[in-house]
């Protein structure tokens, strides 16, 4: 079964995820013991954004409405379509 990597460079860390797993990246870094700041889980507040490095996510079913800087997104609402790099 292929898996998923997510890198946190900034942490020097790193999070192997199963394809099959349609969870938030909020959602895997909480589980994974990774401390975030979040509040809303819906794409709302901001709390949740980290800059993306490298790599590629989809947002679930909705466009954040938070605003965010070009690189950002919000891990939140968005799922690992391939490996990433990420900045906390």
């Amino acid at each position: 079964m292929k898996k998923k990597c997510i890198l946190i460079i900034n942490r020097n860390k790193k999070i192997y995820v199963n394809t099959k797993n349609c969870i938030s990246l909020l959602s895997i870094l909480l589980l994974n013991q990774i401390n975030i700041d979040y509040q809303c889980k819906k794409g709302y507040c901001g709390t949740c954004k980290v800059v993306l490095i490298k790599g590629k996510i989809l947002y679930q079913s909705f466009s954040p409405l938070a605003f965010l800087k070009p690189g950002e997104i919000l891990s939140c609402c968005c799922i690992v379509e391939h490996n990433i790099e990420i900045k906390i």
